[in-house]
């Protein structure tokens, strides 16, 4: 007896600990496959979709065949070693691929809408180590299930570990793994969880296979077969559904606050696991054994979905707590931590229930049927198919087309509807009444509660962002819209009215004045002009990023024969139209042709050369932003240079350190022969410029350029008129680059340089955040050995 205990411990551990492993590996592949397939199809919020769909729609299918794999094979130990392996070997081999993926999507005809092509490209990369990750959690069940009485707490015990797992995965790969090890780093660090995972299932095999012979599973006759509850298969759909669909929506929101960053992404992530781990640790408790399954999943929806509320209104009021928090003076440690478990304990109580709904769903499912695993597998499956449609569903429709705000009322509300499933087979009195009880206080909050208010929400952070403005000068904001990247706006001040500030999520990007059209962001003008004074014969340009249309005007001003432009998000060009009457400042010239897509892709996928190339990406710390900004993407844009061709790159110095500046110089400088620097220094802009010839200023060309009226006008508006005064502008010569940047750690797509700094260069003694003194102090204007008249 006693020996038959210490092995029901000893597979119960063993187990969780595959499962607590799998689950964290399986999370690191999440964030790895992202980003590494953003490199190459591109990182517009549909390009990461289809990655996350065919991510899930492996495991739905891998998790739906795991039964038919027993039926086949007998052994599910064995299979799960078997599938670990394979997890291993597939994530081995693709690395390379998708490491080198740019290359080869190069010589393919992909074009910027083609979805269902990127789909299928994603589908035959990812679709072997999804389908058997998603094989592990029913596998599993097969091996460590054997007895009815275990169903219930084990159910709940197994999934609570493999989302501690996820949990850890998420953590560790977005604030250590990734800043020190790099992608393929942390790819490898994975492959070697899962080998790690197959040794150990071979080192005791045979004590876990000698425990399963001694109770092997019934062999059940069609007659002895118990059909499966298949309300639950509602309540599963359902709250996959809204899980994810929620996630998406919080995300959205809370990522305004943490910063598009890894770490907030990664935070936020974790936030969520979290609750959902607690929840199935919550349902093992022994009380939920004593009443009614029914009557727990009846009132845990109505609790759902009540908390779902709840949660959206403490989003709504999250707002007045920042602003609070901002003005109490405070570390930054204190002030970060603050505000993470501020959003923990809005989104605790729905994750939590979230988490013990599966649990217990899935043992009323199975119905204390022998075949638990297929059926844990079939409903696994369901949820996470679930899952996918409520991503598609509040990213692609209610979101851009209606609000957050609708999204998390809609879920609450379509989760409230479904409890009535249940409604007749509880056995309470008056079922119905206190149905439309609950029912009734729900639908009051949805809609008498507090609302999230982007408006409210935006004008707190852009206070924040902006400690320099007046403190008298009253904000005004003109115009707002959840776009792909984040909440685009539009704002002025009432001190000055004219200049008009485009953001994402409150964050800066670009101005305009829309009382003097002389007046320009001088950085963005001169990316554009210097590039056009450098190659004065260019026929053909290429620019990244419209913003707030400068650059692109600039480079009208021109004899430029085509000037193509890729901006990532719709929404930005229809803020800038709202400025001009429904039009863009650039409508009247028929040269100026404008995609939405990332641009990244677009030249990969592009067989056009272009004499010149600028890019001015969102702020180098952001989310995707270091796909822009580092060697690789240097690469890609000189191969789409033409003889002679001249590439710009435009580099913020606000809220980047030392250190990240260098690695960035140091990409580009190893990329280009040869290369020249400016620096804005009242605004604290960086540019550089490359090309594979020898650069060389004409004075002359210089001159011609600024006669042209529009030209000289926007010039003169900035105190410009002869060329020396553009030569004031000139920082450093390749050379000198090359020197200041010996010691760098270049960036790469592997690294994310600019992404993860925070936790690699933070506590450096030699960094900090003072760029414009580090190039100053480095500054030789020696722009004579270019010069040529």
């Amino acid at each position: 007896m006693h020996k038959e205990q210490s092995s029901k411990f000893f597979l119960k551990w063993i187990v969780s600990l595959f499962l607590l492993l799998s689950g964290a590996s399986a999370l690191i592949y999440q964030v790895l496959w992202v980003r590494l397939l953003s490199l190459s199809i591109g990182s517009t919020s549909v390009s990461i979709s289809i990655v996350l769909a065919v991510f899930f729609l492996g495991l739905g299918l891998g998790s739906y065949y795991a039964g038919a794999l027993i039926d086949r094979f007998k052994n599910a130990l064995k299979i799960y070693i078997v599938a670990e392996t394979i997890i291993a070997l597939s994530a081995l081999v693709l690395l390379p691929t998708l490491l080198n993926l740019d290359y080869f999507i190069s010589f393919v005809p992909i074009v910027e809408t083609g979805i269902w092509l990127k789909f299928f490209i994603v589908t035959l990369l990812l679709f072997i180590p999804t389908f058997f990750i998603g094989t592990t959690f029913p596998l599993l069940m097969a091996v460590a299930i054997r007895h009815k009485s275990e169903l219930r707490e084990r159910l709940a015990h197994f999934y609570a570990f493999n989302s501690v797992g996820a949990v850890a995965g998420v953590l560790c790969s977005g604030v250590y793994l990734i800043p020190y090890f790099g992608l393929d780093g942390t790819m490898y660090i994975a492959v070697f969880i899962n080998i790690l995972i197959a040794l150990i299932g071979i080192l005791f095999y045979n004590r876990i296979s000698t425990f399963d012979s001694a109770n092997t599973l019934s062999l059940e006759t069609k007659q002895d077969r118990v059909k499966p509850n298949n309300k639950a298969l509602v309540v599963l759909f359902v709250t996959g559904l809204a899980a994810i669909a929620t996630e998406v929506g919080w995300m959205k929101f809370l990522i305004i606050y943490t910063g598009s960053t890894i770490y907030g992404f990664s935070f936020i992530l974790a936030m969520f696991l979290t609750g959902l781990s607690i929840g199935s640790f919550v349902a093992k408790l022994p009380i939920f054994s004593k009443i009614n399954t029914q009557k727990t999943i009846f009132f845990g929806l109505i609790l759902l979905a009540l908390s779902l509320i709840g949660a959206r209104m403490g989003l709504g009021v999250f707002p007045e707590f920042y602003e609070q928090l901002n003005s109490f003076d405070v570390s930054p440690f204190i002030y970060r931590w603050s505000k993470y478990l501020a959003m923990f304990l809005i989104l605790l109580p729905p994750t939590v229930i979230f988490g013990a709904l599966f649990p217990i769903t899935l043992k009323y499912y199975t119905n204390d049927t022998n075949r638990a695993y297929d059926y844990v597998g079939r409903a696994y499956a369901l949820n996470i198919a679930a899952g996918v449609i409520g991503s598609v569903i509040a990213g692609f429709w209610i979101i851009p087309h209606y609000s957050t705000d609708f999204l998390l009322t809609a879920i609450a509300i379509f989760v409230l509807l479904s409890s009535l499933v249940f409604i007749k087979s509880i056995k309470i009195k008056r079922a119905v009444l206190v149905w439309s009880g609950f029912g009734s206080f729900i639908l009051f909050l949805s809609f008498y509660g507090v609302h999230v208010d982007y408006r409210k929400m935006i004008k707190i952070v852009i206070e924040r962002n902006n400690k320099y403005v007046p403190q008298n000068a009253k904000l005004n904001i003109q115009y707002l819209k959840e776009g792909q990247t984040g909440i685009i706006g539009l704002h002025s001040y009432e001190n000055t009215p004219c200049i008009v500030k485009l953001s994402n999520n409150g964050m800066n990007e670009s101005w305009i004045d829309t009382c003097n059209p002389n007046n320009m962001v001088l950085s963005e003008f001169l990316l554009a002009q210097i590039a056009l004074m450098l190659n004065p014969n260019a026929n053909d340009a290429f620019v990244l990023g419209y913003g707030g249309a400068t650059t692109v005007r600039a480079m009208g001003m021109s004899e430029l024969r085509s000037i193509d432009v890729v901006e990532l998000d719709e929404a930005v060009i229809e803020a800038v139209k709202t400025l001009y009457s429904g039009r863009l400042p650039t409508d009247s010239d028929s040269r100026v042709n404008i995609k939405i897509n990332d641009a990244r892709n677009s030249l990969l996928i592009s067989n056009k050369v272009y004499d010149i190339i600028v890019s001015q990406p969102s702020h180098p710390w952001l989310m995707g932003a270091s796909n822009i900004m580092n060697k690789d993407f240097f690469e890609i844009a000189k191969s789409r240079l033409s003889k002679g061709g001249v590439n710009g790159q435009w580099v913020p110095l606000f809220k980047i350190d030392i250190a990240t500046l260098k690695g960035i110089i140091k990409a580009y400088t190893s990329t280009f022969e040869h290369v020249v620097s400016f620096v804005n220094v009242s605004t604290r802009d960086f540019l550089m410029f490359g090309s594979n010839e020898p650069i060389v200023i004409s004075y002359e060309a210089v001159k011609k350029q600024m006669q042209n009226p529009m030209t000289r006008a926007v010039l003169h508006e900035n105190g410009i008129k002869e060329p020396e005064d553009i030569m004031e502008f000139f920082a450093l010569s390749r050379e000198e680059l090359v020197l200041i940047s010996a010691n760098a750690e270049t960036a790469t797509d592997k690294n994310l340089l600019t992404e993860t700094f925070l936790s690699k260069y933070q506590e450096r003694e030699d960094n900090s955040f003072d760029t414009l003194g580090f190039l100053r102090k480095h500054f030789s204007h020696d722009v004579k050995s270019y010069l040529r008249n």
